[in-house]
């Protein structure tokens, strides 16, 4: 265990963050139940309201959750989300001071009836990755991007190809190929896990997930980008602001030519 470090910083704050480069480092992983209270105070010597306090620092960062009559455990990464706001899962994840990786599953060429499954009408390039945060398995994304806009995107396809890079982003290379999102439509459900979702996020079954699909637009509304995400359902918030409005009002803001769109983004 990594001694608390001396400082300026409260006593606690320290204790937080080395529990938080445990947590990091893997000596206790998403499940894991953390040492008890007391336990705490004779393994660093502090007092019972320091170590409350360290906790109560990791509860409100997301990497702990207590559960009533157990005690507290370590949690996967939450990722947390605004709507009307675009920014990458990438940007999103190093904002909270971790680390994104992925791991390529697939990467293919869909005909134009294969891509229909999806949605996509016309032939594309398939890209189905594993999303990690800190190294844990988060997400899966199948992402379709179109030929016409894979085939301007060097980092995609050929000798330059990034894809199979462990910080590949796929956003950030849109952004270095001069293509430009301009809006996207979201839809989010909840479902069960497949065997297979199981699988390859290291979760248990029955577990439920977040579905997410979403569609990209540049400015004359030319699909970009259309994917297919599938979030650890403990690991995914999304924070909506309502207002009570008149019925005119939903009207103008659903159907208006200038109706506001959901467009977070959480899949570069």
């Amino acid at each position: 265990m990594i001694a608390v470090r001396k400082g300026l910083k409260p006593r606690y704050a320290h204790l937080a963050e080395t529990l938080r480069d445990g947590i990091r480092a893997g000596e206790w992983e998403p499940g894991d139940l953390l040492p008890s209270e007391a336990m705490l105070c004779r393994q660093f010597g502090v007092s019972r309201g320091t170590v409350v306090k360290a906790i109560e620092v990791l509860l409100a960062d997301g990497l702990l959750q207590r559960r009533q009559g157990v005690g507290t455990f370590v949690t996967r990464p939450a990722l947390h989300r605004s709507p009307g706001y675009l920014l990458g899962f990438s940007e999103t994840v190093r904002r909270q001071g971790r680390i994104p990786t992925h791991r390529l599953l697939h990467q293919r060429q869909l005909s134009r009836s294969e891509a229909l499954q999806y949605g996509c009408d016309e032939p594309a390039l398939l890209l189905e990755r594993v999303r990690l945060v800190d190294g844990f398995p988060w997400a899966l994304h199948t992402a379709l991007i179109p030929n016409r806009i894979a085939e301007s995107v060097p980092a995609l396809l050929g000798p330059d190809s990034q894809v199979e890079q462990a910080d590949f982003s796929l956003y950030r290379t849109f952004d270095t190929a001069g293509l430009e999102i301009e809006h996207a439509d979201e839809t989010i459900n909840v479902r069960l896990a497949t065997e297979r979702e199981a699988r390859q996020l290291g979760i248990e079954l029955p577990s439920a997930v977040m579905l997410v699909h979403r569609k990209s637009f540049d400015d004359l509304g030319r699909l970009i980008e259309l994917i297919e995400a599938v979030y650890l359902q403990d690991c995914y918030t999304y924070d909506a602001r309502l207002v009570r409005s008149s019925p005119l009002a939903v009207l103008r803001h659903d159907g208006g030519p200038k109706a506001a769109r959901g467009i977070s983004r959480a899949g570069a």
